[in-house]
């Protein structure tokens, strides 16, 4: 009975059991995944999720049914997503470009909603809602603020408000809990920048202009100041000359009056003397008798001419009784 079937031969039977150890070795592996530290994932068959109300499966090795079940793994580590450059404009309509970049984290009890609630199914498109999220939010900010606001003292302020509201919309809507919120790139329009930079200018030329008339008032108030001096010295000392002129004339005055008082108490001493005035000058008179040579003095006048001396006649010889 078994003699009458074929052999086979031997290097077919070879290939045979090797084809069936690849396949063997396919199905098996395909039939078992490893969800990574880092990670958790949930298991769909032909689509539909496996158990989805005992929550994700943890790290470790997990089996699936090969060809009918898939694995969707998500991470749940700190992660950061760089959202490229954006464009936004403000209240006044000027261009801000502004980059923002997320750090974030996944609660395990948010894959699900991540995976299949959000998006196309799976761990594809997080990071791109992300990102629209954030640039949405950021652009409707900016779009109530002026530029002014944004360039100047209320830009900390504008940008908390920005990491905030960004943090409180995508816990909102994909339940991702923010740690922190960047932005290291705000830049203005080149237009902006040209009204900034002659808006600086002019304020520094004010300011040098401020500047050198403060140095020019006190540069004129020290000039003031110096001829007040000047004038203050030279007041003090023609006040000084003048007290010494007027205490010299003092003094000669003083000095001629206390001669005259001299003279003229001498003379009344020789009158007092003379028996009175009569007597006097019957003194002088004798006195001037008795000097008198008999010559004429010489008088010159001023036609060079001899001018006559007048005698008084009743000049008496004093040797006569």
């Amino acid at each position: 009975m078994f003699s009458s079937m074929p052999a086979l031969h031997p290097t077919r039977s070879h290939m045979l059991v090797g084809a069936s150890l690849i396949a063997l070795a396919a199905v098996t592996s395909d039939a078992f995944f490893r969800v990574r530290q880092n990670e958790v994932a949930y298991v769909t068959r032909f689509g539909q999720v496996i158990s989805p109300q005992s929550g994700p499966l943890q790290p470790g090795l997990h089996f699936k049914l090969p060809f009918a079940d898939d694995d969707d793994r998500i991470s749940v580590s700190t992660d950061t997503v760089k959202i490229p450059a954006m464009k936004a404009f403000t209240r006044d309509t000027q261009e801000v470009s502004l980059q923002l970049s997320l750090t974030y984290h996944v609660p395990p009890m948010a894959a699900y909603h991540l995976l299949y609630e959000v998006g196309r199914s799976g761990n594809v498109d997080i990071a791109h809602n992300l990102e629209s999220v954030a640039n949405d939010r950021t652009r409707s900010i900016v779009s109530r603020r002026d530029v002014t606001e944004l360039a100047g003292e209320g830009r900390e302020r504008i940008m908390d408000e920005i990491k905030s509201v960004i943090a409180s919309e995508l816990k909102r809507l994909f339940r991702v809990e923010v740690e922190d919120v960047q932005i290291p790139v705000l830049d203005f329009s080149q237009q902006y920048k040209d009204a900034v930079n002659r808006a600086t200018l002019a304020r520094a030329q004010r300011v040098q202009a401020e500047q050198d008339r403060e140095r020019a008032k006190v540069e004129a108030e020290t000039v003031v100041v110096k001829a007040r001096g000047e004038a203050d010295s030279a007041l003090a000392r023609a006040e000084g000359q003048a007290r010494a002129v007027l205490a010299q004339s003092r003094a000669e005055a003083e000095a001629t009056k206390l001669r005259g008082d001299a003279e003229a108490s001498a003379l009344k001493a020789k009158i007092d003397a003379a028996g009175g005035v009569d007597g006097y000058a019957r003194q002088m008179q004798a006195q001037a008798a008795l000097n008198w040579k008999g010559a004429m003095p010489q008088i010159i006048g001023a036609n060079a001419t001899q001018m006559p001396m007048i005698v008084p006649i009743n000049v008496v010889d004093p040797s006569k009784p």
